[in-house]
Protein backbone atom coordinates (compact mmCIF):
# COMPACT_ATOMS: atom_id res chain seq x y z
CA UNK A 1 0.00 0.00 0.00
CA UNK A 2 2.59 2.61 0.74
CA UNK A 3 4.89 1.42 -1.92
CA UNK A 4 1.31 2.30 -4.89
CA UNK A 5 0.68 5.71 -2.98
CA UNK A 6 4.90 6.37 -3.24
CA UNK A 7 4.33 5.87 -7.08
CA UNK A 8 1.13 7.68 -6.97
CA UNK A 9 3.10 10.53 -5.58
CA UNK A 10 6.03 10.44 -8.17
CA UNK A 11 3.56 10.44 -11.03
CA UNK A 12 1.13 13.50 -9.70
CA UNK A 13 4.36 15.68 -8.96
CA UNK A 14 6.00 14.93 -12.27
CA UNK A 15 2.78 15.69 -13.90
CA UNK A 16 1.86 18.55 -12.52
CA UNK A 17 5.75 20.34 -12.73
CA UNK A 18 6.62 18.65 -16.04
CA UNK A 19 3.22 20.01 -17.42
CA UNK A 20 4.42 22.93 -16.49
CA UNK A 21 7.40 23.53 -18.63
CA UNK A 22 6.33 21.90 -20.96
CA UNK A 23 3.05 24.61 -20.91
CA UNK A 24 5.31 27.27 -20.82
CA UNK A 25 7.90 25.76 -23.35
CA UNK A 26 10.93 25.90 -21.25
CA UNK A 27 13.83 24.03 -22.14
CA UNK A 28 15.50 22.48 -19.12
CA UNK A 29 18.22 24.83 -19.35
CA UNK A 30 15.87 27.70 -18.77
CA UNK A 31 13.91 26.37 -15.88
CA UNK A 32 17.11 25.34 -14.30
CA UNK A 33 18.23 29.08 -14.33
CA UNK A 34 15.05 30.36 -13.54
CA UNK A 35 15.08 27.90 -10.08
CA UNK A 36 18.84 28.48 -9.87
CA UNK A 37 19.51 24.73 -9.70
CA UNK A 38 21.26 22.70 -11.67
CA UNK A 39 18.99 20.67 -14.68
CA UNK A 40 19.71 17.58 -13.40
CA UNK A 41 17.26 18.72 -10.41
CA UNK A 42 14.80 19.49 -12.45
CA UNK A 43 14.66 16.27 -14.32
CA UNK A 44 14.94 14.18 -11.27
CA UNK A 45 11.44 16.70 -9.68
CA UNK A 46 9.87 15.90 -12.92
CA UNK A 47 10.08 12.38 -12.41
CA UNK A 48 9.67 12.49 -8.93
CA UNK A 49 13.40 10.73 -8.00
CA UNK A 50 13.69 13.61 -5.54
CA UNK A 51 11.00 15.54 -3.33
CA UNK A 52 11.10 19.27 -3.87
CA UNK A 53 12.61 20.72 -0.95
CA UNK A 54 10.33 22.05 1.56
CA UNK A 55 12.00 25.58 1.97
CA UNK A 56 11.55 25.47 -1.72
CA UNK A 57 7.89 25.27 -2.23
CA UNK A 58 6.50 28.95 -1.44
CA UNK A 59 8.84 30.26 -4.09
CA UNK A 60 8.24 27.63 -6.59
CA UNK A 61 4.45 27.88 -6.03
CA UNK A 62 4.87 31.67 -6.85
CA UNK A 63 6.62 31.39 -9.59
CA UNK A 64 4.45 28.23 -11.79
CA UNK A 65 1.16 28.80 -9.81
CA UNK A 66 1.72 24.62 -8.99
CA UNK A 67 -0.67 24.12 -6.19
CA UNK A 68 1.71 23.15 -3.01
CA UNK A 69 -0.66 20.86 -2.66
CA UNK A 70 0.22 19.03 -5.99
CA UNK A 71 3.96 19.86 -5.35
CA UNK A 72 4.10 17.81 -2.13
CA UNK A 73 0.55 15.92 -1.25
CA UNK A 74 2.65 13.72 1.00
CA UNK A 75 3.18 16.88 3.25
CA UNK A 76 0.06 18.91 2.25
CA UNK A 77 -2.39 16.29 1.27
CA UNK A 78 -4.68 16.39 -1.34
CA UNK A 79 -5.76 19.81 -2.58
CA UNK A 80 -8.75 21.32 -1.18
CA UNK A 81 -11.90 21.21 -3.41
CA UNK A 82 -12.78 24.47 -5.43
CA UNK A 83 -16.42 25.91 -5.39
CA UNK A 84 -17.30 23.97 -2.09
CA UNK A 85 -18.25 25.34 1.15
CA UNK A 86 -15.89 24.35 4.31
Amino acid sequence: MVAKYATKLRMDKQTAFAEYRKREGLTLDATAEKFRVDRTTILRWERGDTLIPTKRLQEIEALTGISRHDLRPDIFGPAPSQGKAA
